[in-house]
C-alpha cells in the first residue's frame, strides 16, 4: 500500500507574508487619516445642524411677533435713548433692510388687548424692533406710554438698569440678516406698505479652522386688525 503523501500546503511562503506585511503597513497609514477625516466631517455636519436649527429658532422668533402685529413701523413712534442717531434723534430707528421695527399690540397684565380707539378696534403699539450688532441679532421693545402696558422696555446690554433690562438676544454667530417687504400682490414696497416680511438668516461658524454656514429663510403675513 502507498503511503499517503504529506501536504506542504501549511503557513505563509516568504512572498505572501511579504505581501501582508506590506498591506499592514498601509493600513496603519491610511486608517488613522481615514477615522480622523471622517470624524471632521461627521463635526462639520453636526455643527452645520446646529446652526441651522439655531437660524430656524431665530426667525421663529421674529415671525411670532409679526403674526402679534399689524404692520411694520418706518421709524420708532416711542422715543428711544439708546437709539442709532441718539440724543440727537430719539427717533431714528428705521426698518429698512437689516433692521425691522414691528407695531405689535399692547397689552395688559392679563393678556387684555389695550385699544387707543376702542370705537375702531385700533390697538395701542408697543415697538419690537430686531437689530443686528456684529455678529449678534438682537430684539429690542419699546414699550408704548399707555399706563396699562405691561411690556417693559429694554436696553442695550452696555446701558442695562434696574427698570431697563437687557435687549433679548435672539441670535449670535450671524453673518447676514436682512428683511423684505412685499404687499398682497408680491411687489417689494415700503415697510409701512406691507402685507408680509420676507426675512433670512445666515450663521456661521468655525470648526478645525473651517468656515462652515448655514441659512434659512421664512415669510410671515401681519395679521389683520
Amino acid at each position: 500500500m502507498a503511503k499517503p503523501r504529506l501536504s506542504n500546503s501549511a503557513g505563509f511562503t516568504l512572498v505572501e507574508l511579504l505581501i501582508t506585511m506590506v498591506l499592514m503597513a498601509i493600513l496603519s497609514l491610511t486608517l488613522p487619516n481615514f477615522i480622523a477625516n471622517w470624524l471632521q466631517a461627521s463635526n462639520i455636519e453636526q455643527n452645520r445642524a446646529n446652526l441651522l436649527t439655531n437660524a430656524e429658532t431665530a426667525l421663529d422668533t421674529i415671525s411670532n411677533d409679526i403674526r402679534l402685529s399689524g404692520a411694520a413701523d418706518l421709524n420708532n413712534r416711542w422715543s428711544d435713548s439708546h437709539a442709532p442717531n441718539s440724543p440727537a434723534d430719539n427717533y431714528s430707528w428705521k426698518s429698512d433692510g437689516d433692521t425691522l421695527i414691528l407695531a405689535r399690540a399692547a397689552s395688559d397684565s392679563s393678556q387684555n388687548i389695550l385699544f387707543s380707539d376702542p370705537a375702531k378696534y385700533i390697538s395701542q403699539k408697543d415697538n419690537v424692533i430686531y437689530y443686528l450688532t456684529g455678529t449678534t441679532l438682537y430684539r429690542r421693545v419699546l414699550k408704548s406710554d399707555d399706563v396699562n402696558d405691561a411690556a417693559i422696555t429694554t436696553c442695550p446690554p452696555a446701558s442695562v438698569t434696574a427698570t431697563c433690562p437687557a435687549d433679548r438676544v435672539v441670535a449670535t454667530g450671524v453673518s447676514a440678516f436682512s428683511v423684505g417687504y412685499y404687499d398682497a400682490d408680491e411687489n417689494t414696497v415700503a415697510p409701512t406698505d406691507a402685507r408680509s416680511v420676507q426675512l433670512s438668516i445666515t450663521m456661521q461658524t468655525k470648526v478645525g479652522g473651517k468656515t462652515i454656514s448655514a441659512s434659512y429663510a421664512t415669510r410671515m403675513v401681519f395679521r389683520n386688525e
